[in-house]
């Protein structure tokens, strides 16, 4: 069998990551793939200040669990409730983190 027929022509190939997308969407798993990734960039949408004394945790049917060091730190974080959930609709989906709870450890 010569080179060519074996080579698709390049117009079937797809990038791995949409390939991936599509297996996962296939296995109802995006949703779940995008709170990983809501968790995992925890600390770059608050900062490194506030991610020394806290910590994502989970998501649950659009709420955002977050582990925080002090009583003060959880008052602190409910100012900016606000902010860090538009900066999760920014970066990520809108509407996938709806409202964030805090508590201590």
């Amino acid at each position: 069998m010569s080179d060519q027929r074996r080579r698709r022509p390049p117009d079937t190939l797809r990038p791995a990551g949409e390939l991936l997308a599509g297996v996962l969407a296939q296995l109802g798993l995006t949703d779940r793939l995008r709170e990983q990734q809501a968790l995992a960039r925890w600390p770059e949408l608050v900062g490194p200040e506030i991610a020394s004394r806290s910590r994502a945790l989970r998501i649950r049917e659009g709420v955002l669990y977050v582990q925080v060091t002090s009583a003060a730190w959880s008052q602190e974080l409910r100012f900016l409730k606000a902010r860090i959930l538009a900066g999760y609709d920014e970066a990520l989906a809108p509407g996938l983190v709806k409202d964030i709870r805090f508590t201590q450890h």
